[in-house]
């Protein structure tokens, strides 16, 4: 018949799991906050990519009027 745990082993390997579980939820939500962060900053460069090509167009509408007429616009 085996050896039962004693309190005190048990006590440590209950700790253990305990923070081991609070350390995977931790890595979890850094990593989610990570990425929402990611997608946010994609978005705001996407805005700024957009703002610009709406300048250039402008511009070069302003410049050569006929370039929506070769365009097809």
């Amino acid at each position: 018949m085996s050896q039962p745990i004693p309190n005190y082993d048990l006590g440590i390997l209950i700790t253990i799991d305990i923070s081991v579980a609070l350390a995977t939820v931790l890595i979890v939500v850094i990593g989610i906050w990570g990425i929402m962060r990611q997608n946010i900053r994609s978005q705001q460069i996407m805005l700024e990519v957009a703002r610009i090509a709406q300048r250039i167009d402008a511009r070069l509408r302003r410049d050569f009027p006929d370039i929506g007429q070769d365009l097809g616009d």
